[in-house]
């Protein structure tokens, strides 16, 4: 007993030194969020971030983290409250790298980014975080709401058109890897029940409708509306400029790095 409680070190080094590792990694991602709760970032080569009551950028200029290449200059736009805005432009011009700037994710550039509280804003990414668990821990995420019934998720499956869904599984408390067996298009339509049941107030969508088809995309964006969300939605397809106000183009033709007009005066090129 005395020779195994002293081989305990000797022979777990290897796993002793990867949680170590882990735990070093995980205490600079709190520090992260510590100081993100401050609400007030400097970037490191000049962005800051600070909260508003919605969201504002002012002569935003974003760089690649390596800098060797400058998205966009000079990016000024204001999102008022009920208000959405559309993101688009050819591959690689920085529609994405603009969302990630405007969570705090992207500090490379310079400029001012005001912003709600982020706990007040929901993200979905063009591939939805599935986690471990069951499906109405799938859909409680992030759990923002105490006090979500079975019911209310039955109501929020049914109206993006999964009513059927928790049945074909095995109930609510079914167990599965639900990033293998729900389709990316589920995924996706599972995504927006989340802002139903959580309720948040701003949602930030990145290619979030791109494996639905058009019938589905329109009934996605007309929830949103009804539930007087503001959002911002970066997209390729035109159908998409319906559900929008304001249209901000990354890659216009007029030579400049960006470009803002009214939904209703914005046309996609040919």
């Amino acid at each position: 007993m005395v020779l195994g409680a002293l081989s305990i070190i000797p022979t777990r080094i290897q796993d002793i030194s990867s949680f170590a590792a882990s735990i070093e990694r995980i205490g600079m991602l709190y520090e992260r969020f510590r100081q993100r709760e401050s609400r007030e970032v400097l970037g490191r080569d000049g962005i800051i971030i600070h909260p508003y009551t919605h969201f504002k950028v002012d002569g935003l200029t974003l760089n690649t983290p390596n800098a060797e290449q400058t998205l966009f200059e000079n990016l000024s736009f204001e999102l008022t409250p009920a208000q959405s805005l559309l993101v688009v432009g050819s591959s690689g011009c920085g529609k994405s790298s603009l969302l990630r700037a405007i969570a705090g994710l992207w500090c490379n550039g310079k400029g001012t980014i005001e912003s709600p509280d982020y706990t007040e804003a929901l993200f979905l990414p063009q591939k939805p975080y599935m986690l471990l668990g069951t499906l109405r821990e799938q859909l409680q995420y992030p759990n923002r709401r105490e006090n979500i019934t079975d019911t209310d998720i039955q109501s929020a499956l049914t109206q993006v058109n999964l009513e059927n869904l928790a049945e074909r599984m095995g109930g609510l408390s079914a167990e599965k890897d639900w990033s293998a067996v729900l389709s990316q298009g589920e995924q996706q339509r599972l995504a927006f029940a989340r802002i139903l049941l959580s309720k948040p107030k701003y949602v930030i969508l990145d290619e979030a409708t791109s494996a639905l088809d058009v019938t589905n995309e329109r009934q996605l964006y007309e929830l949103l509306q009804s539930q007087n969300i503001s959002y911002i939605s970066v997209g390729h397809r035109p159908s998409l400029v319906d559900y929008h106000h304001m249209v901000l183009d990354l890659r216009p033709n007029n030579g400049n790095s960006w470009q803002l007009l009214p939904a209703g005066d914005y046309r996609f090129a040919s």
